[in-house]
């Protein structure tokens, strides 16, 4: 395999960024194309590793703890109100850069005296940039990406048009399948080295990654692309193709895909993870605790010595209260509390007795405090298992066999808690390690009436699957709200009212500086108007 240097990541300026990005420039300047001299010291190497790096910056926790967590049900009562607007283009400002980050490593592939030799480079780019492009498909429903970050073909693509959201899902699920099977194992193709720091150039677990995002949204989209789905399921389940599966402890970053800072940053923290701690103990956005609805679906009962929890996981995402008590809070806001468990910026939670106004069981402070260990997830082994167990529980694709259904349901949540014990066990964060589960507890999971699969009852069935996917991605934010939203199955207070945030409204900018375009799409709705309509894929 050819070498090339490792050359550091050279960040591209403002110069192609579409309009939605908040930079202080007059809307043309801001939409040309990046400056030669950037154009000129920017490497391949360096163009690829960037659009790794910034899968740091899609870990948004002031997004996810003051809208996606109370909008999925999986936190409890926000204290403090998070208006949802003002987080609006986070997430948007984040995608644009790295979309203009791959047309120009594109750029800089074509013009290579042999560009075929870094199809590899260009495929692995592509996938990721594809798990950028359908999470703000989930987020926003239509948005510019056939024009966008193309300023350097000229002035008309300077305010780009929004594209029809299944365009742009079947236009990226296409390239997806053209990049996963075009990675070849070929000593003529270039190697970057330490700047794959994503998946270290292992490109059976590139497949893996590829196919697993096929498959999440193949199931996504099922109810409104039939034919293309039920292919995607049959050539990938039916053709047995690579996906992630059997996880190695140790190895988990190989069937568990994102952002595993500890890969790309030894020495030091990632401004992402920072941010993460901020948002925790930040009291306007952070007062949440362990909620009723989650425990409902942990804990047997409500014994606040924690003699009812039968799912482990339950010892790695949260914490006790001041008094070591295992107390959920109402998920209907009826209770409150002023307790601050994030505030000392220590190495561990506060000693116990010492706020003795948090009454409520909290998230885990070494979750929040890790910023070197902790993954910013994109897809997980237990999200393809229950992905898995819905496909042949319903019958997408392939016969329908709820024997497998309920081995695959089985198995993604088994690989869901190996997942989380092997976190814990493994960060240096973690001072107070969890004691894993033993197999007999784990059976008794399995065999807990609120766990236990009946694949004879399809409706029991289908919401046992939602509600355990729901629960492994207690922290993926933005995968849980896409599974509320798409299967209306998963665990809900019924004090709660019906869901009411379908969508995140466009960023005030596009109003401004993309106005025509921007009003096709929103036709004009304001930011409140704009949540209520349901994306694509939405019944």
């Amino acid at each position: 395999m050819k070498k090339v240097p490792n050359i550091l990541y050279t960040s591209l300026v403002c110069g192609a960024l579409l309009s939605a990005i908040a930079c202080r420039k007059d809307f043309d300047e801001i939409n040309r194309p990046y400056k030669d001299a950037v154009e000129e010291t920017a490497s391949i190497p360096g163009l690829y590793n960037g659009l790794v790096s910034s899968l740091g910056k899609y870990g948004n926790d002031v997004l996810s703890v003051g809208v996606l967590y109370p909008t999925a049900n999986q936190q409890a009562f926000q204290n403090v109100s998070t208006p949802f607007v003002n987080y609006a283009g986070g997430f948007w400002s984040q995608y644009y850069p790295d979309l203009n980050t791959y047309r120009a490593l594109l750029k800089k592939i074509a013009e290579q005296t042999d560009p075929a030799s870094f199809n590899n480079v260009k495929y692995m780019a592509t996938i990721l940039l594809a798990s950028k492009t359908l999470r703000m498909l989930d987020y926003y429903g239509d948005i510019p990406y056939s024009q966008a970050s193309r300023g350097s073909e000229g002035s008309a693509n300077y305010r780009p048009a929004y594209d029809a959201a299944p365009d742009v899902y079947k236009s990226v699920l296409a390239d997806l399948k053209g990049a996963v099977d075009g990675l070849v194992s070929d000593p003529s193709q270039v190697s970057i080295g330490s700047s794959e720091s994503y998946l270290g150039e292992d490109l059976e677990a590139w497949r893996k990654f590829g196919n697993a995002l096929r498959l999440r949204y193949a199931v996504r989209l099922y109810n409104k692309e039939n034919a293309l789905a039920s292919a995607i399921i049959t050539e990938i389940v039916g053709g047995n193709k690579p996906l992630p599966n059997n996880q190695v402890a140790g190895e988990m970053y190989k069937n568990n895909f994102g952002l595993w800072p500890s890969r790309i940053a030894t020495t030091s923290t990632i401004d992402a993870l920072a941010s993460k701690w901020d948002s925790f103990h930040e009291l306007s956005i952070s007062n949440i605790r362990m909620s009723s609805n989650v425990w409902n679906q942990m804990s047997s009962t409500n014994a606040t010595n924690g003699s009812g929890i039968f799912d482990p996981r339950c010892f790695v995402f949260f914490q006790t209260n001041d008094a070591n008590l295992w107390v959920p809070q109402p998920q209907d806001g009826s209770q409150t509390e002023g307790g601050t468990p994030y505030r000392s910026e220590t190495d561990r939670r506060r000693p116990f007795g010492t706020d003795p106004t948090n009454k409520f069981a909290s998230f885990n402070y070494f979750i929040a405090y890790d910023r070197k260990y902790y993954p910013i997830l994109v897809i997980t082994e237990a999200d393809v298992h229950f992905l898995l167990a819905e496909i042949y529980q319903r019958g997408m694709g392939v016969a329908k066999n709820i024997l497998k259904a309920k081995a695959e349901y089985e198995a993604g949540i088994r690989a869901s808690v190996e997942f989380w014990y092997d976190y814990a066990l493994r960060s240096e964060v973690w001072l107070t390690k969890p004691t894993a589960p033993t197999p007999a507890q784990m059976t008794a999971m399995l065999i807990n009436p609120k766990v236990l699969y009946n694949g004879a009852n399809d409706a029991d069935a289908l919401k046992k699957i939602a509600t355990q996917a729901w629960l492994a991605t207690m922290f993926q934010p933005w995968e849980a709200w896409a599974i509320v939203r798409r299967t209306q199955l998963t665990p809900r207070d019924p004090a709660l009212p019906p869901l009411s945030i379908n969508r995140m409204p466009y960023p005030d900018d596009e109003n401004v500086n993309n106005h025509d375009n921007w009003q096709k799409a929103s036709g004009g709705k304001s930011p409140t108007d704009q949540v209520a309509v349901k994306v694509y894929w939405m019944q």
